[in-house]
Formats: C-alpha cells, structure tokens, sequence
C-alpha cells in the first residue's frame, strides 16, 4: 500500500521531522536530544530545578549579609543589626534621663544636710540680690506665692513647717520650680522647741523627715522660729543650738528686712516695711528679706507684686538661697 504518494520510502524519525518543520531539538543536560514529554518535567527535571532555586537564595542572602564575621554567620550578624537598629533612640533617651538624673542628684547632693561641710559664704557677692524667704508654709496660699514668682521670674526660699498635711505636695511643687526648701521646725511651737536642745533637734527631725518625703533629702537650710536672736529660748540655749546646727551639717538664716507680715497689716503697710529700709539710692546689695505664706497671709500674697515691682525697678534680681549664698546672720 502506498503512503503519502511515497511508495516504499522509509518513514522519517521524529528529529527529521522536528527538522523539517523548523522545530529545535530538545538538548538533555548530557548534550544528547530527546523528544519533548507530554507528562510535563521527570524527577530529575523537578530536582535539578529546586537546586537551582536553592543556589540563587543562597546566593542572594550572601550578597545582602556580606562576608561571615569571625565571631559567626552572616544571618547572624544581619539579624544582630536588625535588632539594634531600633534601640538607637532608646539609648538615646536613657542617656538624656541619666543626664538628668546626674543633674538632679548634683542638686540634691549640695544642698542636702551634710556633718562634713565647713565652707559658708559670710560676705555679700557683691551683686544686687533679694533673697525672698517665705516662713510658715506651705498652705493654700503657697500656690499664689509661686505663681506670682513664675510670673515676675523669680525665686526665693520656703522654711517649712508641719502645720499643715494637707498641702505637704506643695513641698515637692515649689522645688519642682527651682526653689529652695529649708527647714521652720515642725510645730513651731516656742514653749515645745525651745525647751531643751534635745526637744529643738527632735522638732527639726520631724519636719526634715516631711520634707524628705516630698524631695528625697533632707536640706541643710533652716532657720529658727523668732530668728536666732530671739527671747523665747532660755538664756545661753541660743548660742548652744547656733553651734550645734553647724556641728550638724546645717547652716541658719537670718534676715535684714522684713515685710512685717508676722502682725495683721495691710498690703499697703506690708509694701512700706519691705522698702522703707532701702530707699532708691541707700540700700544693701544682698537683702535677705521675710515674709509669710501660712494661711492667714493673704495680705502677704496682695503685696508681693508691688514688692518685687519695686526691687526689679532698682535692678535687684531675686534668687533663691544656695551654699554659696551671704549667711546672713544677726549679732
């Protein structure tokens, strides 16, 4: 039987075929040729291609991680890069909150009660300086008090005492603005603290421990109830508590000039004691200068823009006691 018009002509193999019509060979990875499957990939097809995949991942996480570092791999070292990256900011802010807390503790450290200290500064700084001093608090007025110190920027110094649990945060509040806290005894109670030198050291421990709840240490500032050349103390025990404070670590402040509010007076009169010592042109340089912010002074609190208007006028600045302020003592 004849085939294709080609009368016993030998039927052609696959590859002429594929020739003839154009087609390339299928090329094996031996060099050999073979037809095409229909089935899709064999095994080794399968094989050989996930190890190609294989080879270029590796390839591409070395290039991406670099060379291996002596002390491990290089998925080591990119995943320890990774983890560090983000904490750069957090070692950031704890260095600033270390910073800070060095500053605090700085502060702290200096004015803190301190047995060892023996350097005080006993002669004026030469500069224009009103040490507003603010006995008897803290009470609801305390808060006016600094207010108005926040609005004329300016700083003075708290005695404290214990009078009054209920405002024992303003403590924290007023040093929190960068005022100085002293110690006003905790009763002030003349009969009770003066009646022994026990009884005085005893009262003086009670408001330290207040206050060092409230800012963590206890300050070597203080000064006593009527000042230290008060009548109330029997004779001599003054002269033996102003030595034994400073044995102690502590240092007492007087005053120069006084607003008079220890007695009711107006806020006009309380004006007119704070200034009439320093008229423009005779005045001290350092003015250590009391007044009150228990809670019966409000008269206090109406003359204190007036008072710090006047001062700021003649070029005073108002600063709060530190180590290295005038001692002001009086005798």
């Amino acid at each position: 039987m004849q085939r294709n018009g080609n009368p016993g002509s030998k039927r052609p193999s696959g590859s002429e075929r594929r020739r003839a019509s154009g087609q390339r060979p299928s090329v094996r990875a031996t060099g050999g040729s073979h037809a095409p499957r229909r089935s899709g990939p064999g095994f080794m097809g399968v094989l050989i291609g996930a190890a190609a995949v294989l080879v270029v991942a590796i390839g591409i996480g070395f290039a991406a991680s670099g060379p291996l570092s002596a002390s491990g791999s290089s998925a080591d070292s990119t995943a320890s890069q990774g983890a560090q990256a983000p904490q750069a900011p957090q070692a950031s802010q704890a260095s600033a909150a270390s910073t800070s807390s060095v500053d605090l503790a700085a502060r702290d450290q200096d004015f803190a009660v301190d047995p060892n200290r023996s350097t005080w500064s006993y002669a004026d700084n030469g500069r224009k300086v009103v040490y507003l001093t603010i006995d008897d608090g803290p009470s609801d007025k305390t808060q006016q008090v600094l207010d108005l110190l926040d609005k004329y920027n300016c700083k003075a110094t708290f005695f404290v005492t214990g009078h009054d649990p209920d405002h024992y945060h303003m403590i924290k509040e007023a040093y929190d603005r960068g005022h100085t806290i002293g110690l006003h005894t905790m009763t002030h109670d003349y009969g009770q603290i003066y009646a022994s030198t026990d009884a005085f050291f005893a009262d003086l421990d009670q408001v330290g421990q207040v206050v060092k709840d409230q800012i963590g240490y206890v300050p070597c500032f203080i000064r006593f109830p009527g000042g230290s050349s008060n009548a109330m103390a029997p004779d001599g025990m003054m002269d033996t508590l102003k030595e034994e404070v400073q044995k102690r670590g502590y240092q007492y402040y007087d005053w120069n000039i006084s607003t008079g509010d220890g007695a009711d007076h107006t806020a006009d009169e309380l004006y007119g004691y704070a200034i009439e010592g320093n008229p423009p042109g005779n005045y001290d340089e350092n003015i250590v200068m009391l007044c009150h912010d228990s809670a019966t002074k409000q008269t206090t609190v109406d003359a204190l823009p007036r008072i710090i208007e006047y001062y700021q006028g003649m070029g005073y600045t108002f600063e709060a006691i530190d180590p290295t302020t005038w001692v002001c003592h009086h005798g």
